[in-house]
């Protein structure tokens, strides 16, 4: 049996491909999973497959003959289904999420959970009830006090510490504003300094090119020298043959 991830998204299972361990046929794709929230695990997930979905099929999670990175491999053998122990029990995901107190804080978008047993280990909330755009929070089973059909109920004092488990959409763009910001601030501050040095840099510019010619005029007397005496000297021979 191949190694199986520690810990699984419920969302990250959505839509992945079912095969049958034996027969190795495609049995579907996840359509849903099912969760006891009383006792907070998952039990098993239905697949759907043919035109449009049409064709259900429910499976417990002992049905699971190990999850893969690209499908998840079923014992069809076994008679036991979650449809034969009754109506199957619902995801939980879009809940409203409560606290004692009487306070909205969000809904429940998500969960993280042990494959191998399906127990979860925290439940994903968003706060505010606007999706993503506060940031998702993790929940602690032990948390719930009471889940509905509707919403769930938790203690307040764990909401008031909940950790983030991802930043919303306002904080990375507030983020992203925020370093924007501080760089144009710091490109002016660059172009201020810049302006500022530019007469003394061109002052240092117009010194150096002065030295420069100077020192060339300098080179260009020494070498001309030479010559000069000698031809002051060839003047001179001159003269006295002439003489």
């Amino acid at each position: 049996m191949s190694v199986q991830p520690q810990i699984l998204k419920q969302s990250e299972l959505l839509n992945r491909l079912v095969l049958d361990r034996h027969t190795t046929e495609e049995v579907g794709r996840v359509a849903q999973l099912w969760l006891d929230p009383q006792a907070h695990r998952v039990v098993g997930f239905t697949c759907k497959s043919g035109l449009l979905g049409g064709k259900k099929q429910s499976f417990t999670w002992r049905q699971i003959y190990t999850i893969g990175t690209d499908s998840i491999l079923v014992s069809t053998l076994q008679d036991t289904t979650v449809s034969d122990q009754g109506e199957p029990l619902e995801s939980r995901i879009g809940h409203e999420v409560w606290t004692d107190a009487g306070n909205k804080v969000g809904k429940l978008v998500d969960y993280i959970f042990e494959p191998k047993s399906g127990a979860v280990i925290n439940y994903l909330y968003a706060s505010n009830g606007w999706g993503v755009m506060d940031g998702i929070y993790l929940l602690a089973p032990a948390a719930i006090s009471s889940v509905g059909s509707k919403r769930l109920i938790v203690l307040t004092a764990a909401v008031q510490n909940s950790q983030k488990y991802t930043e919303g959409v306002n904080e990375r763009i507030s983020q992203a504003a925020e370093f924007i910001r501080e760089d144009y601030q710091k490109t002016l501050k660059h172009m201020e300094t810049v302006k500022q040095d530019m007469p003394h840099f061109a002052e240092n510019l117009k010194d150096q090119a002065q030295s420069a010619t100077d020192k060339i005029k300098e080179r260009f007397s020494e070498v001309k020298m030479p010559f000069h005496k000698e031809s002051q000297s060839d003047s001179k021979g001159s003269d006295k043959t002439s003489d």
